[in-house]
């Protein structure tokens, strides 16, 4: 295998390692029956670029004066200033924006196993990961990439992961390693129709310790970069496609829940109750923009609501490997 294609496996698990968001790799066209069929009307999912991806030393030096470090705790603090010291790559991913309920968003930041869950579950990736702390996970891409992931800081308005790994091959004297730090960026609003709109992006920082993988890394960074943005693009698209079947599929999001493996048990229950939170909102805003065709839906779905979701309390015990 090409030296280009072992790097870009590794960028895959650094960048692909967060779902949403945080999460970027390894993502894959899933076959159509896996989809709901709102994926069938393109007019209800659609992602606008707001601004192009790019890699200027400008926007480079704007990021790292961006990034949270005073939020980091101190035990974490050496690696972050150590990748920010040794950039072998960077990325301004584009600005995206998109339709999707705030708490739908979040649920799948704050809780990026559950993402990668549901795309095995769709056939569009094999990665995996594994909460294995409270703001802690490992990954499996499965083709010799492994990676630790931990969460430095979370509030509504950024979020900031580090990511650590390596890929192993039998033909390789040793792993390439690599290190990475993701700052996602979102910022809400309200749409003219009341839907909620995400305008987020990421930059991306990768250090390789290997001199001869920095220098190949950088020569290479044309593919990287496009592959990131575009993996960008369809995690955006997948978490936009989302909202949309909890708004209008909750049968087939129902599916999904009970197919899920490899997270905690709790995290089913709530990835339901905010499926029916949403169903239940979503006709409150139709409700509100189409009163008259909409009289009685609202209750008789409340009732399916809260038949399906169970109040049961957040026990956040770190899970184990399936």
């Amino acid at each position: 295998m090409p030296l280009r294609n072992w790097l870009r496996n590794i960028v895959s698990v650094r960048t692909g390692a967060l779902a949403l968001c945080v999460c970027l790799g390894n993502m894959a066209s899933a076959d159509e029956q896996n989809l709901p069929p709102t994926q069938t009307q393109p007019s209800a999912i659609k992602v606008e670029v707001v601004s192009t991806g790019n890699s200027s030393a400008a926007s480079r030096k704007k990021a790292i004066a961006e990034i949270p470090v005073d939020k980091v705790v101190a035990d974490f603090r050496p690696k972050v200033e150590e990748v920010l010291k040794n950039v072998s790559l960077f990325r301004r991913m584009p600005t995206l924006s998109f339709a999707s309920d705030a708490d739908v968003y979040h649920f799948f930041i704050t809780h990026p196993d559950v993402a990668v869950s549901i795309w095995r579950v769709m056939e569009i990736s094999s990665f995996e990961m594994w909460q294995i702390g409270a703001l802690s996970y490992e990954a499996d891409s499965h083709d010799g990439s492994i990676g630790a992931i931990e969460v430095l800081h979370s509030s509504p308005d950024r979020h900031l992961v580090l990511c650590e790994g390596s890929f192993k091959s039998p033909i390789l004297p040793k792993p390439i390693k690599a290190r990475a730090l993701l700052h996602l960026q979102p910022t809400f609003r309200k749409g003219d129709d009341g839907q909620t709109v995400v305008t987020h992006t990421i930059d991306l920082f990768v250090s390789f310790p290997s001199q001869p993988v920095d220098i190949t890394a950088k020569l290479i960074s044309p593919v990287s970069h496009a592959m990131a943005d575009r993996n960008f693009r369809e995690v955006s698209s997948w978490c936009a496609m989302m909202n949309v079947a909890m708004c209008q599929q909750p049968g087939w999001i129902e599916q999904l829940a009970q197919k899920m493996e490899g997270v905690l048990d709790v995290r089913r229950n709530q990835f339901l109750k905010l499926a029916a939170q949403t169903f239940v909102e979503n006709r409150k805003r139709l409700a509100e923009t189409m009163p008259t065709n909409r009289e009685g839906t609202i209750e008789q779905t409340s009732g399916t609501a809260k038949k399906s979701a169970n109040d049961e309390p957040a026990v956040e015990n770190a899970g184990g490997k399936k």
